[in-house]
């Protein structure tokens, strides 16, 4: 169906497309944002984590620090 050119433009767009289902027809586990979210939040509880262990020459410290950063990032 074509709209004549000349008549105006409808005041609202078609509505926004659902996500495109994964390559088996399931739809994805995580979204792009969400997934990049979580990889940001544990790259930062890593690099914390090894930065404590330097500072303090202590796993459990070090580990505590990791698994902290990680929840609140």
């Amino acid at each position: 169906m074509t709209r004549d050119p000349h008549s105006p433009a409808p005041a609202h767009g078609d509505p926004p497309s659902t996500p495109e289902p994964g390559p088996a027809g399931k739809p994805a586990l995580l979204s792009q944002r969400t997934a990049l979210i979580l990889f940001i939040a544990v790259g930062v509880g890593i690099g914390i984590g090894v930065l404590t262990f330097f500072a303090e020459k202590s796993y459990p410290k070090a580990a505590l620090a990791c698994l902290l950063a990680s929840l609140i990032d």
